[in-house]
């Protein structure tokens, strides 16, 4: 790639970074409220997808709500702290690679729940 491509895309990342902030932190907001706290609130309607994993085992239950689920929960909260900080440099650093990481991992857990909701059947 040429520099200015690598800056073009660069720019591109930088303005997208406060909009995934956000979405971030209202997804982040209804997971305490809905599934810790148990609260119904108008933030039941943002994302709110029933995965149907009543087909896999148990323990496979378990580690898809609680390790897979569990690990979404943290990398949410990984990206509230490092998406400011990522704002704030002028450079790229390894910790953007991080939340890039994250950032995939969520998208790809967010397809895989919603083609394991029956209401998105295919």
């Amino acid at each position: 790639m040429k520099i200015k491509q690598i800056k073009s895309v660069f720019n591109i990342w930088r303005l997208l970074l406060p909009f995934l902030y956000i979405f971030i932190l209202v997804h982040f907001l209804k997971d305490i409220t809905q599934d810790i706290l148990k609260i119904s609130t108008p933030l039941d309607l943002f994302g709110d997808v029933k995965e149907d994993i009543s087909f896999l085992s148990k323990p496979l239950q378990i580690i898809f709500y609680y390790g897979l689920g569990g690990l979404s929960f943290v990398i949410e909260a990984f990206l509230l702290i490092a998406i400011p900080k990522i704002i704030r440099r002028r450079q790229v650093s390894f910790l953007e690679k991080l939340v890039i990481g994250g950032i995939l991992y969520l998208l790809v857990f967010l397809a895989i729940c919603t083609l394991l909701d029956p209401r998105y059947k295919l």
